[in-house]
Order: C-alpha cells, then sequence, then structure tokens
C-alpha cells in the first residue's frame, strides 16, 4: 500500500512489485496518468500505444501527433516528436528517449514518481516534481529541485526520501545504457518544454 497516504487512494492496495498478473499487450493502448499529491489532482495525461513489454517494465509510444493533455496548465500539446516511455514496476521513475522524425535521440526525460500502478488499460502514479533529462550524449541535468523542495513537506517522508534517492538511480540508468537507453549519440539542444 501507499505508506502515508490521504485522501481517495488511502488503504487501497496498490500493484507496485511485478507485472505478474498485467497482461498489457503490444499494440494495445493505454491511458497514462500522472496525479499530484496532497491535492490528488490530475497534473497531465496522454493515451500511448504499449510497444514492448519485458519482465523489468512496459515501454510505451507516443507518435508524432499524439496529444499531451496538460490539466494543470489548462493546455493540450500536439507532439512534433515521437516520445517513449517505460514505466518499471516498483521504481520511482519512468522516462525513455524523444527521437526525431530520423529516429536520433533529441533528449532523454525521465520523471521521478511514486512507482507506477498498472491497471487494465491504465498506468498511474503520482508526480514528485523532480525531473532528469539527460542529452544523447547521456549527459544529464536535474530539473525542478525548487518545486520539489517546496512540495516535500507535503509528501509522507517515505516518498521525499525515495524522490532523492531516485535521482542517482536514474543517473546510473543512463550511465550504464539499461532498456530503453540507446547508445550515446552526439548532442543536441535540450527541447523546449
Amino acid at each position: 500500500m501507499l505508506e502515508g497516504v490521504r485522501g481517495r487512494h488511502a488503504g487501497r492496495a496498490l500493484r507496485f512489485g511485478t507485472l505478474q498478473g498485467m497482461r498489457y499487450r503490444v499494440g494495445e493502448t493505454v491511458r497514462v496518468e500522472f496525479y499530484k499529491y496532497p491535492e490528488e489532482a490530475l497534473h497531465y495525461w496522454w493515451e500511448a500505444e504499449v510497444v514492448e513489454v519485458r519482465p523489468e517494465g512496459v515501454l510505451t509510444r507516443m507518435p508524432v501527433g499524439s496529444l499531451f493533455h496538460h490539466e494543470a496548465r489548462g493546455r493540450v500539446y500536439r507532439l512534433d516528436h515521437t516520445a517513449y516511455v517505460a514505466f518499471f514496476p516498483g521504481r520511482w521513475y519512468s522516462g525513455g528517449p524523444d527521437l526525431d522524425a530520423m529516429g536520433r535521440v533529441l533528449e532523454y526525460y525521465w520523471n521521478v514518481q511514486t512507482p507506477p500502478n498498472l491497471e487494465a488499460g491504465r498506468i498511474w502514479q503520482y508526480d514528485l516534481d523532480l525531473d532528469v533529462r539527460c542529452r544523447a550524449d547521456h549527459a544529464c541535468r536535474v530539473w525542478d529541485r525548487a518545486e520539489f523542495e517546496a512540495r516535500k513537506p507535503h509528501y509522507p517522508a517515505v516518498w521525499a526520501a525515495q524522490a532523492e534517492a531516485a535521482i542517482p538511480a536514474v543517473l546510473a540508468h543512463v550511465r550504464t545504457g539499461r532498456w530503453p537507453v540507446r547508445p550515446p549519440e552526439a548532442p543536441r539542444p535540450w527541447m523546449p518544454r
């Protein structure tokens, strides 16, 4: 269960451990949702295609033209690139490469979050503010640290600690080239976000 959680998800058993029992199919469309805590507000969401399922996680793809619904900003963005996002049961981050039309890495975007809840047709989690963005050459930067520090007192203590521990975990994930990270390429400019 989510330790220290208040609100509609309090006391609810969540699937943090494995993909066992959750059978996503390649080609299936899933809705991906990120919530803010403690507000229980939907922060942003999108629909994506499942393109790969492994014991360590599920990889989703948003092709060019996909819609990214940023509820907090009241905006809908149409992607001008292809975005891959891997979700790892039990890990406090998700992410993957953004690719140009030639299949080259523009950058990697990693979101620090609670472990994903894997449900039929849906993957949801709480956004914990911190992001790690990495260039195609695997040089990385942490973003939104001030936002995390401001919201940190509102998170359960274990969440705050896990969010901070996720940063070196993401950096190691990229440095060692674990799935779905590709071999280093020439760096590109940071993408506008």
